[in-house]
């Protein structure tokens, strides 16, 4: 005769256990997280990955320790990403060479940017250069077309990129078919390498972005002779947008970001959404960013994705109107 009311007591209790978070997700994070780079050590990626890592982590109380995975035009860091449980402790930095660039030229993937990943939050907008090294002899754009216009047919300029259909892939050959010359693009695992290459004189051209440059650009070791953006750095005051130079319309801002693997609980998304805000309007990352040429701005979990669809849907339409498609290479 006891056992309704034993009954409506134990489903009482279930009710409870259901609406209360597992012990697992309240002690999130309870191990160091792992944050994959798609680029290499020293790269643009990874000096920013690393300056917003150190400061989550210690708001987060574990390590955020990078995992940097270049190559293939970032591919194998955004797969490394999607193969990943999605729990919370493996995190992607970067994304605009394996999530937006390369598939938008049609590169072979085995992944789905829009349905694989999860958007977390913004972690700059960026302008990459163009530069050269000091060894080859042209300070200006305007030199660097002559010099081109002046090589036989069969000798073409070689331009460093950080991957075929990447960011710089793009740089190299805008300005190019902006000039009226051929060039020969040759692709790296980062734009790091690349631009090292250049100032060793292996290769005629690099692009890359002012915080992986400037310690090849300070030394004299290569020049930064063209931007591909809106306004001058303050780090490079002396190098002309290609608008100023007489190349309108070839601007390319570039972001990067924080992802996770699609699944990761929304509660964690959230957390490491507001983290990821909070570390970037700190005086210091703030003044970094400004002073590397960097343009930030604190964005929710739902604005980040809608401006993530929004640079996929762009970068597909400037790779078919700018004729850069993988399956040329």
């Amino acid at each position: 005769m006891h056992r309704r009311p034993l009954l409506a007591c134990a489903l009482v209790v279930l009710a409870s256990l259901a609406a209360t978070p597992s012990p697992a997700q309240d002690a999130w994070p309870s191990k160091p997280i792992r944050l994959i780079v798609d680029g290499p050590a020293g790269g643009i990626n990874d000096i920013w990955g690393r300056r917003y890592a150190q400061r989550v982590g210690e708001a987060l109380g574990q390590p955020i320790v990078v995992d940097n995975r270049p190559g293939a035009s970032g591919t194998i860091a955004a797969e490394a990403l999607v193969k990943a449980a999605p729990d919370g402790y493996t995190l992607f930095y970067g994304g605009m060479n394996p999530l937006v660039a390369y598939p938008g030229a049609g590169g072979a993937i085995r992944y789905d940017p829009a349905k694989d990943v999860q958007p977390i939050a913004l972690g700059t907008i960026g302008y990459p250069l163009l530069v050269v090294g000091s060894g080859f002899g042209a300070k200006t754009l305007a030199d660097v077309v002559a010099r081109a216009k002046a090589r036989p047919a069969n000798d073409e300029l070689t331009c460093g990129t950080g991957g075929h259909a990447s960011v710089g892939h793009f740089a190299c050959i805008q300005f190019a078919r902006a000039a009226g010359f051929r060039l020969r693009a040759v692709h790296y695992k980062g734009g790091s390498l690349a631009a090292a290459d250049a100032a060793a004189g292996q290769i005629h051209l690099s692009s890359g972005f002012s915080s992986e440059l400037e310690p090849l650009t300070a030394p004299g070791r290569a020049i930064a002779i063209g931007l591909y953006g809106p306004n001058r750095l303050p780090k490079f005051p002396d190098t002309p947008t290609m608008t100023e130079a007489g190349y309108p319309n070839i601007d390319l801002p570039s972001f990067s970001g924080f992802f996770a693997p699609a699944g990761t609980p929304a509660p964690i998304v959230a957390r490491l959404n507001a983290e990821f805000v909070r570390a970037m309007q700190r005086p210091e990352m703030t003044q970094w960013i400004q002073g590397a040429g960097g343009v930030w701005m604190p964005m929710s979990v739902e604005a980040f994705a809608t401006m993530y669809r929004r640079e996929r849907e762009n970068w597909k339409r400037m790779s078919d109107e700018s004729g850069i498609r993988v399956e040329s290479q």
